[in-house]
């Protein structure tokens, strides 16, 4: 049985109540979602009050409002997230280091933040040197997340100045960017990427075929990474777990269980579903998978890979 048939089988169970069934096997020993960690490496906060996020204006709710880390700890109180990783809001552009001091001020809380994908003007190129070191100068800062430029010269000199600060490179792209990611990804063979939200396929149309085309050349590529967060925005109104099993199972195919990570991707996950749902799929979608592959999916390769 291929893994693609081994994902389904589990997923054709069902999903479960948190608590109440084992959620693997060890050493003759049942363990419950409570015996795991799991670590979100795809968290938003914002304040409407501290900061201006010209992305929201006129969105309305749920997003169109201030969402605070007792937002997120109320929505996360049955499953045990340990540790969670802050990406960037869109915020004002010249606002990126009020938000990197921002997030410190909630890490420093004891909130469970370990560490931040900050915004970074990668298009200043080489000119963007002494403002980088003066980013890298906050400790929490673990990457760069900066909408994807293909061709521009600076944007690529800016991403060959991240690997001294040991930075991944995040790119929130589409299907049809990802030929121009590989070009890019070829030039930095030492760089490490993360692909956000599984390059955002089009789930509600169950488009599976192009988007799965388009992301197999990055099985051999060895330093970027998939992240399976934004799953259920991507879907209907109506998703359903078997809606996600072809891309979640495609995603375990190209990149092994290596080079993939969770996000919860909260607060926008609220478009289409709770974060609560949305978890709940996602523990059903690895159910079937080897005590050893959940313990990286759900912690050990984001602990890696932002080193936290």
């Amino acid at each position: 049985m291929n893994r693609r048939s081994f994902l389904k089988k589990g997923v054709a169970s069902g999903a479960w109540a948190f608590g109440t069934q084992p959620l693997f096997s060890l050493d003759g020993k049942e363990l419950s979602f409570s015996d795991i960690p799991l670590v979100d490496t795809h968290l938003h906060l914002w304040d409407l009050n501290v900061m201006d996020y010209p992305w929201l204006k006129g969105k309305g709710l749920p997003l169109e409002t201030s969402y605070t880390l007792h937002d997120y700890q109320k929505a996360t109180e049955r499953h045990p997230v340990s540790k969670m990783v802050f990406v960037e809001c869109a915020r004002r552009p010249e606002q990126y280091l009020q938000e990197v001091d921002w997030v410190q001020e909630q890490a420093d809380s004891e909130s469970g933040i370990a560490g931040m994908v900050a915004y970074f003007p990668l298009e200043m190129g080489v000119d963007g040197q002494e403002a980088m070191e003066e980013m890298a100068e906050r400790e929490i800062v673990r990457g760069i997340r900066k909408n994807f430029m293909p061709g521009h010269a600076g944007y690529a000199q800016g991403i060959g100045l991240m690997r001294r600060f040991q930075w991944v490179c995040e790119l929130n792209v589409g299907p049809g960017q990802l030929a121009a990611v590989i070009d890019l990804v070829s030039t930095f063979p030492e760089q490490v990427f993360v692909l956000d939200h599984l390059a955002n396929p089009d789930i509600g149309n169950q488009d599976w075929k192009t988007w799965a085309g388009a992301l197999a050349p990055f099985a051999s590529m060895e330093q970027v990474y998939c992240k399976l967060s934004g799953m259920i925005t991507r879907a209907s109104q109506d998703w359903e777990v078997a809606n996600l099993e072809p891309y979640f199972s495609t995603v375990l195919d190209i990149f092994g269980p290596d080079r993939v990570i969770y996000g919860g991707d909260w607060p926008v996950v609220l478009r289409t579903g709770t974060l609560n749902e949305w978890m709940t799929a996602f523990f059903s979608l690895s159910k079937a998978l080897s005590t050893t592959e959940k313990k990286k999916l759900y912690h050990t390769n984001a602990e890696r890979l932002y080193r936290i």
